[in-house]
């Protein structure tokens, strides 16, 4: 009986070690194939961008230019508006603003416009001087109301009330901010030596709990529900 014991319990130990070695065989084939599921797999993204343009009276776009503080050196995404001639080029009826979406998850997004007038003069030492030109009323710019909500008057955002994505892989969706200046009015020009600054800020979310999460926004602005 001894004997027969020293010959069985090593047969059970080799029996176990196979089915250990069978199941983690099986184990680690099993997490290496999810592993490699994973990392395939595509991640959704929020991805949206605004761009701002001048037309001409043919209708041709001329890139807007940031503001130059000394030469080479530029403000960014700060952007010089003419407002003394509506002959010359940047002229503020000319103004073109869209949005650029990029994401492909369905996306929130909402625009902070920036505005400063400002007075350029030349002083006495032949130095460029650039003064702030405190005013109370905003410049008004012919801003999109097709699926756009204003609610700048309580936290300063334009916000777009429709969830967005890009038409397809290659192609993004484009959404106009600004297309066009009011109809049948023209800007009343300031004097030469003034101008206007210009900035955007493009905040973007997924729709799936973005607003509530990222900009405290129980509901939206405009109500209803997200």
């Amino acid at each position: 009986m001894k004997h027969y014991k020293k010959l069985f319990l090593p047969l059970i130990f080799f029996i176990l070690l196979i089915v250990s070695t069978l199941f983690i065989g099986v184990s680690l084939s099993w997490f290496t194939s999810q592993e490699e599921y994973n990392y395939t797999g595509q991640m959704g993204f929020v991805d949206v961008d605004l761009e701002a343009f001048f037309v001409d009276e043919f209708g041709q776009p001329t890139e807007a230019i940031e503001v130059e503080i000394t030469p080479g050196v530029f403000k960014k995404g700060v952007y010089r508006i003419n407002i003394t001639s509506n002959t010359q080029e940047y002229f503020i009826e000319d103004l073109r603003v869209n949005i650029i979406v990029k994401s492909n998850i369905d996306t929130y997004f909402r625009v902070e416009i920036y505005e400063q007038l400002t007075f350029i003069y030349t002083n006495s030492n032949d130095e460029v001087i650039e003064m702030a030109v405190p005013y109370e009323e905003g410049v008004d710019l012919n801003y999109n109301t097709v699926n756009w909500y204003d609610n700048r008057i309580f936290d300063n955002y334009i916000y777009y009330t429709e969830k967005v994505t890009r038409i397809s892989q290659s192609e993004n969706l484009v959404i106009p901010l600004i297309d066009s200046y009011f109809q049948d009015q023209n800007f009343d020009t300031r004097s030469p030596g003034y101008s206007l600054q210009m900035a955007f800020s493009v905040e973007a979310v997924q729709a799936e709990g973005g607003p509530e999460n990222n900009w405290d926004l129980v509901s939206p602005p405009w109500g209803g529900a997200w």
